[in-house]
């Protein structure tokens, strides 16, 4: 698909897992997204896989908007596809890069995964954290002083199944403290 003007994206940082250092991708112009449409008449999904994007564009997601849609073609897709993109197609594309730890370095997740870790306890592959972490940087200091309880559970949920120790006034505390940290960082 054509793109009525180039865009340019900048892909997160990341911590690099062979060198321990963070690396900013090179930045990436598009003249035309290349796309594999995947259609799911079971879940009534309709969604662009964009080539070298990690996530996918929801297209259609509701049952009545897919049953609406009925046969459709390329350029009904490529419709749907703009219509999604908006007025701000670099935005909308940068939003399918995961977010990582070292775009937010002052968020509250990325603080309270530094704290953590300073206690040798590492995110795993297999547990929530980063994906905790993430979400208390998306939503920023605000959502997680409305939300500490929430937070907590989510530490006690995974102490429970590191079978580590969980003291509520020591948790709170340390989440305190990375939001008060973070909150220094808010402009």
């Amino acid at each position: 698909m054509k793109l009525d003007f180039p865009i340019t994206i900048t892909p997160p940082p990341y911590t690099d897992p062979s060198t321990k250092k963070i690396t900013q991708p090179e930045s990436i112009t598009l003249q035309d997204l290349k796309i594999t449409y995947i259609d799911s008449p079971d879940q009534k999904k309709l969604v662009a896989r964009i080539d070298s994007l990690p996530y996918v564009l929801p297209l259609v997601e509701s049952d009545q908007e897919y049953d609406n849609l009925g046969d459709y073609s390329s350029s009904i897709r490529e419709k749907l596809v703009k219509e999604k993109l908006g007025s701000d197609p670099a935005a909308k594309i940068r939003s399918l890069f995961p977010p990582t730890l070292e775009e937010f370095p002052n968020g509250p997740g990325t603080i309270l995964s530094q704290i953590i870790k300073s206690v040798g306890i590492s995110i795993t592959p297999t547990c929530k954290c980063m994906k905790h972490a993430n979400e208390m940087n998306t939503k920023g200091v605000q959502w997680c002083e409305d939300n500490i309880e929430t937070i907590i559970e989510w530490l006690k949920q995974e102490c429970k199944e590191r079978n580590i120790p969980f003291i509520p006034t020591v948790v709170r505390m340390v989440v305190n403290q990375a939001i008060s940290k973070a909150k220094k960082h808010v402009i």
